[in-house]
């Protein structure tokens, strides 16, 4: 095939509405109409829409994801809209900042998230969790039902305000959490709404909205001002006070309050509402695959028996590992991913402008079947060694890719089987019968209404 021939290509179009093209399919039901799009058009779908907001494009085959993620990634950046309304909530953290400004903060922020970092969080997450167990008696006894959804919200919020803050500021991260989370569930709503007003409108959304961010700064500015106060007192030891102390190698620089808020507001993303996500999903699965069920708590007993799990015990958690790795193939929390090109690319032979807006997919890549063998099932064991060998590195992504990948994925995949192996050691968590939980699009991959579940003593 000819070059010209190549760039003359024009990629599988989905035309929608004859005048609002794909606006309303993808406000109303965005995961149905992407699946329904990639099955009919295949793995780069155009859409068409008059209204700004709305992607221009669907990838979902690993080889073009690691282009845009990884190979071609300095061509790449976060969509202006998404970028902006990002920005309302969390500044310039991390997920939303860029180029020199980006790299300099994650130079800042790294040593946080080391090995040594997180050996010392573990112990955390087991605390907490083993909290969270003993009010989880007397329901137990009782058979109340409890939403998973809810409980692992709290506990990973109740996680990270212990390793952020290094003492108990629970009140105070749980007001933040609920403001944190209507404004991420507000943005995403924005993203999709071709009639969203502008956030200067003094509408009651928007003056909602900035009551909110006004709420979560005067907690988060509190706090990191306790955090300094106890970083002078008593060294570092919490995860705020590794922000505060770190410096910049290159211009003997730190972080000034409002960045470490910034960077506060992209834990409370990464830390806070995808480990939540990936951990509902878990117990959902878990309940309908009672065989994967049972391997996950014999695989407990024989590693920590009856006392609570450590850091150490980690590399011997391999099955209950990947029994959240499957979880969360199958519903990523980070279900997709915006990109744009910022000059004239080609993806799979098809010519993409500039400025074009990009839907990279978790969610279908992860199902994908010529990468994936029975893909809508649940089977831990895909994630074998023997099994995983020659997959392609893109055909799995729940963190992201390249350089940006998510930098919290090590204190996830620490938190996660940690939470997991310490209530399987006391309870039996069952779907409550009759009760449809669908997956709900927002700013991760949601649980809709919740996940209802019946909680039982596993002895006794």
């Amino acid at each position: 095939m000819s070059e010209q021939t190549r760039t003359n290509r024009t990629a599988p179009y989905s035309r929608g509405h004859p005048i609002l093209g794909s606006a309303l399919e993808l406000r109303n039901d965005i995961i149905g109409t992407l699946c329904a799009h990639w099955r009919r058009h295949g793995d780069l779908v155009r859409f068409r829409s008059p209204f700004a907001g709305v992607p221009d494009y669907l990838i979902a085959h690993p080889d073009h994801v690691q282009q845009v993620l990884q190979t071609q990634h300095k061509d790449f950046v976060h969509p202006p809209a998404q970028r902006r309304k990002f920005s309302d909530v969390v500044g310039q953290g991390l997920v939303a900042s860029q180029g020199d400004y980006w790299r300099r903060q994650r130079r800042l922020s790294q040593p946080a998230f080391h090995r040594a970092a997180l050996s010392s969080f573990a112990q955390v997450t087991v605390d907490t969790v083993g909290d969270m167990a003993d009010r989880w008696r007397e329901p137990a006894r009782s058979g109340e039902i409890l939403d998973m959804r809810v409980e692992m919200m709290r506990v990973t919020l109740d996680v990270l305000a212990r390793a952020m803050f290094g003492a108990d500021w629970r009140a105070e991260l749980e007001n933040l959490g609920v403001h944190v989370t209507g404004l991420l569930e507000r943005t995403f709503t924005a993203m999709l709404s071709p009639f969203a007003a502008p956030l200067w409108l003094p509408s009651p959304g928007n003056r909602e909205f900035l009551r909110a961010r006004a709420s979560v700064d005067r907690i988060a500015y509190n706090l990191i001002g306790a955090a300094r106060r106890k970083l002078a007192a008593d060294g570092t030891a919490n995860l705020v006070q590794l922000l505060l102390s770190a410096v910049d190698p290159e211009t003997g620089a730190g972080m000034s309050d409002e960045q470490v808020r910034d960077e506060i507001m992209a834990m409370l993303i990464a830390g806070h509402e995808t480990v939540s996500t990936g951990l509902t999903w878990t117990w959902y699965l878990l309940s309908k695959y009672p065989e994967a069920e049972a391997r996950v708590a014999a695989e407990v007993r024989q590693v920590c028996g009856d006392r609570p799990p450590t850091f150490a015990d980690l590399p011997a958690l391999q099955y209950t590992t990947r029994a959240i790795q499957e979880a969360m193939r199958l519903y990523p929390p980070l279900w997709v991913i915006g990109r744009m090109p910022t000059a004239d690319v080609e993806i799979g032979g098809y010519p993409i402008a500039r400025g074009s807006v990009l839907l990279v997919t978790p969610y279908l890549t992860h199902r994908h079947p010529d990468f994936w063998t029975d893909p809508e099932s649940y089977d831990p064991d895909r994630f074998l060694p023997e099994r995983s060998a020659g997959r392609h590195r893109f055909a799995y992504y729940p963190f992201g890719g390249g350089p940006r990948k998510c930098i919290g994925e090590g204190f996830a995949m620490m938190e996660m089987p940690l939470v997991v192996a310490r209530v399987m050691q006391q309870y039996k968590l069952s779907l409550v019968p009759g009760v449809p939980v669908t997956p709900s699009a927002g700013i991760s991959l949601r649980a809709a209404p919740g996940m209802p579940m019946v909680v039982r003593h596993r002895h006794g």
